[in-house]
């Protein structure tokens, strides 16, 4: 019984990899999440399924679209850097955060209940100037569905936050966005994929066909590139490195009864390093 039990456990966790930079392959946090599973089912209350079930609902929310501009003035920019892992650059390597850790948890227990089951992997990003992905060959072959940044922001004044993402704006194209509230913190997940899908063509990854490579053109290299807007540059230590180099913005407005404020003075701010998460097929 117990070699079935564990052989049970084991499948579920293979579906559910998690795969971060400079944690390849390792399912993150298994043991102790398996360990506590048991105990934890006998301690279910009517409050902490419907919680869970909230929680998992969020997982599967539609998204919304922000087509406003970017605020010039009073909105937060944040640098979004993708780069291609090379034998030469480990020092971007960085080990999952809390946040990342606890999102695998959530989804991990929402596939138990029959939620949101599909492969998922995360990158943990680290503050460079911005936030800097490192994407490994594995990362880049994957055939993913949906891409989402995940940011957790404080917001005590509980101001109204929508991102604009410049590089979509200037094609008049939606930012596509999540927002949970609990207390004083907004959790945000931004929609990536179709920039996660040209980092792919980008850094050589997996191919998507002439479509999305005629797209990239347009979208991204043509009509020249709104003010330190850069898609796709070589900076001097790409340069040392060898690997290329995506390199976006994320631009936070905020709001108050209609009215446009300034995110940093409303007390928006980052809580924690972003990260980012894939599914794939």
């Amino acid at each position: 019984m117990a070699s079935s039990n564990c052989t049970r456990i084991t499948s579920l966790f293979i579906l559910m990899t998690l795969s971060c930079c400079g944690v390849f392959g390792r399912a993150v946090g298994t043991s102790e999440l398996l360990s506590r599973e048991p105990h934890e089912a006998t301690l279910r209350t009517g409050r902490w399924l419907r919680s869970t079930a909230d929680r998992c609902a969020e997982l599967e929310a539609p998204w919304l679209e922000n087509t406003q501009e970017a605020p010039v003035d009073s909105g937060t920019r944040l640098e979004i850097r993708m780069r291609h892992f090379s034998s030469r650059a480990s020092r971007g390597l960085v080990f999952p955060g809390k946040p990342l850790f606890s999102f695998v948890r959530r989804v991990y227990r929402c596939c138990q209940e029959g939620v949101n089951c599909r492969r998922l992997k995360g990158i943990q990003g680290r503050m460079k100037g911005g936030v800097e992905f490192v994407l490994t060959g594995e990362i880049l072959s994957l055939t993913v569905t949906r891409a989402e940044l995940h940011l957790q922001l404080s917001n005590p004044q509980h101001l109204d936050i929508r991102p604009v993402l410049p590089s979509m704006e200037k094609h008049k194209l939606p930012t596509r966005y999540t927002l949970g509230s609990q207390g004083h913190t907004v959790e945000l997940r931004v929609d990536l994929l179709f920039l996660f899908h040209s980092a792919q063509e980008v850094m050589g990854g997996r191919r998507r066909g002439p479509s999305l490579t005629n797209i990239w053109r347009a979208v991204f290299l043509s009509g020249g590139d709104p003010p330190g807007e850069k898609p796709f540059v070589k900076d001097s230590e790409d340069n040392m490195l060898g690997t290329p180099l995506l390199d976006l913005g994320l631009v936070l407005g905020c709001s108050q009864d209609g009215t446009e404020v300034s995110c940093r003075d409303g007390g928006v701010d980052f809580t924690h390093t972003p990260f980012m998460a894939l599914y794939f097929g």
